[in-house]
């Protein structure tokens, strides 16, 4: 009787005045008919001739807070997705309740999304944040008061510092030179200071990378001191800072017997001008030292050593070669760079490798990477992000290079790279591009290319049916959960250090579909959404509701 009077009601809302009509559609969602009270809009807009958003704004949170109250946890990830993803601020109270969850998963995502609000309650709940239970949760947290500058960010990192062992120090300068005060700065000359040489290290990578230069003459002290991993940390924090005052410290370790030293001390001799230490690199790459030779990609000039080093017997001194010259924007390193993005039988994946100093890297192949890897989650997706690095820099290359390793890409579905590759032919928009996407758009048999194609021509605007094959696509995927995220990359690893969410290829492509309709912001892409709400998969309407409230703001 229930779902006969529902019926009923939808039925005569054409004949109710707009503010019972509205009343009605919000009875409807109070009392969890989601589908019947987004179907009963649609029949509203379709009787006013346009969309009342403030009607829509309210059903919308209406279905969040819904969303919050259920116990599965696939709908409360959903909707904590949705919440963050709409910038509306009557929602921050959905992240503000998952930092309190004791779901781990749910505080990461919360963490993430308070990025993106900057303003007074960011801060207040990434204190509250503080009071987890999860260490990690705790230094995703810290990271970001410091990153912001915050007042009680020092306290905070003291006391987990306090809490934890010297072994796990090391993770701690780079959070005290991102905050940069005088008393985070008094703390990092303390652990200049520190017996273990992992922590001292640690903080002069620390210094370097946020660029305090101010710690020269610390640095200048500890180069003086034997241990060939500080004395190798020191050269390189030398060359970086292009120390002067240093020049002779570093021709005394420009021929120290330890190779990493030796390495570190001439490149900064080079980029302090000194031409003469190109001479000793080159030498140490061709003798196959990895580092050496990946050094010689940040050197102008370096490309006949490296072209002559892509013919060595030894596969990862091909590879460093080429990685090298990709990094000069020199196309000798096509063939190795496609045996990269798109693995043959010998399946290898690219790890990258660091010195014992740390302040060198270099690269390596993982051979049969599926097998070798298939146990270790993480380790999948950093070779996975490497690849995809690897991907984004190809696009320096000449264009007709680029664009013959991007159709490589779409006529072998290679299907883990094909939002990144979206993402890079978006950026460089030209008649190549777009002659590449329309081929590749009408491709058989692999329809994530077909559809990643459509979206790219569609936020290109191009004119075409590929917002209608995007609408086609999507309700052709009833079942598919929208988000489902790839692990986190350790801190080490990220571009600026935060913990960012990154949906898995088709979960991307539905989800980057919806955010492009929304961007439309117009009655269109409203309609659009609505529509699409009531397709597919129940749990991603929480999803998608939030780019609905950000596509009326």
């Amino acid at each position: 009787m229930k779902k006969i009077a529902l019926w009923i009601l939808i039925l005569y809302l054409p004949f109710l005045s707009a503010e019972d009509t509205a009343n009605h559609i919000l009875f409807l969602m109070q009392r969890g008919k989601t589908s019947k009270a987004l179907q009963a809009y649609e029949a509203y807009v379709k009787k006013e001739g346009k969309n009342d958003f403030s009607l829509l704004e309210k059903l919308g949170l209406i279905l969040l807070d819904q969303g919050l109250k259920s116990q599965d946890k696939e709908v409360r990830l959903m909707t904590l997705y949705g919440a963050g993803i709409s910038m509306n601020e009557k929602a921050l109270y959905i992240i503000e309740d998952s930092l309190q969850s004791q779901d781990p998963d749910l505080q990461l995502i919360a963490l993430n999304f308070l990025d993106r609000y900057q303003n007074v309650h960011s801060d207040l709940f990434l204190h509250k944040a503080m009071l987890s239970s999860f260490f990690a949760i705790r230094l995703e947290a810290v990271l970001r008061l410091a990153q912001n500058k915050d007042s009680k960010a020092i306290g905070h990192l003291e006391g987990l510092m306090a809490k934890v062992p010297e072994e796990l120090w090391p993770i701690f300068p780079q959070f005290f030179a991102a905050l940069g005060t005088p008393q985070a700065k008094k703390t990092l000359r303390k652990l200049l200071s520190h017996p273990g040489a992992a922590v001292r290290i640690a903080t002069i990578i620390a210094i370097v990378e946020e660029h305090h230069d101010d710690f020269l003459p610390d640095i200048r002290k500890l180069s003086t001191h034997h241990g060939s991993l500080q004395q190798e940390v020191c050269a390189f924090a030398f060359g970086a800072f292009k120390d002067a005052f240093s020049m002779k410290r570093l021709m005394e370790l420009s021929s120290n017997p330890n190779p990493h030293v030796k390495i570190a001390a001439n490149f900064a001799l080079y980029e302090l001008g000194n031409r003469e230490s190109i001479v000793e690199i080159e030498k140490m790459a061709k003798e196959e030292n990895p580092f050496a030779i990946t050094l010689l990609g940040k050197i102008q000039g370096s490309n006949h050593t490296l072209k002559s080093l892509l013919k060595a017997s030894n596969i990862n001194t091909q590879l460093n070669a080429a990685l090298s010259l990709l990094a000069l924007k020199d196309q000798s390193c096509q063939k190795i760079i496609l045996n990269i993005l798109i693995p043959d039988c010998k399946d290898l994946s690219v790890m990258k490798i660091t010195s014992p100093g740390n302040a060198l890297s270099a690269y390596k192949y993982i051979p049969s990477s599926a097998q070798n890897l298939k146990d270790d989650s993480m380790a999948q997706e950093i070779a996975l992000h490497m690849r995809e690095e690897i991907l984004r820099q190809s696009v320096d290359l000449p264009e007709e290079i680029f664009l013959s390793i991007a159709g490589a890409i779409f006529e072998n579905a290679q299907n883990d790279l094909l939002p990144t590759l979206a993402e890079v032919l978006i950026n460089h928009q030209s008649k190549g591009t777009i002659a590449l996407l329309e081929k590749y758009q009408q491709k058989a048999g692999a329809p994530l290319v077909r559809n990643y194609c459509n979206l790219s021509l569609f936020r290109l605007r191009e004119k075409g049916p590929y917002a209608e094959n995007l609408k086609i696509w999507v309700a052709e995927q009833p079942n598919a959960q929208l988000i489902c995220f790839r692990k986190t990359l350790p801190l080490d690893l990220r571009e600026n250090k935060t913990f960012d969410l990154t949906p898995q290829e088709t979960s991307r492509l539905l989800l980057e579909t919806f955010e492009s309709f929304a961007k439309m912001q117009d009655d269109k892409g409203v309609n659009m959404l609505i529509s699409l709400s009531l397709l597919g998969n129940p749990k991603n309407t929480y999803a998608l509701i939030g780019l609905l409230l950000r596509a009326i703001q």
